[in-house]
């Protein structure tokens, strides 16, 4: 693997940090994330005064929320080893 600057190193954990607090932020109790779409098929859903439908989507599970937290670990084990490496 290439050798990360020093610089290259400290800009990717800044990166990290904004998409921490933006997962932390989506994950709040008080956040909810919805989907856009179709006729109510629930009576989970809300309804816009346009006449759109809201369905609210599960953040842990079954939507692409889940690839934030799965990216936020490999951008962590990453940095991590790249810092090892400049160790040594």
């Amino acid at each position: 693997m290439s050798r990360l600057t020093k610089k290259q190193r400290n800009e990717l954990g800044a990166v990290l940090e904004s998409l921490r607090r933006a997962d932390q932020y989506l994950r709040g109790p008080n956040v909810a994330v919805c989907r856009k779409g179709g006729a109510a098929t629930t009576t989970l859903h809300y309804t816009r005064a346009d006449g759109s439908v809201m369905f609210e989507v599960d953040k842990e599970i079954g939507s692409d929320l889940t690839g934030l937290g799965m990216g936020l670990d490999k951008l962590s084990l990453f940095l991590s080893e790249t810092a090892t490496e400049a160790k040594s």
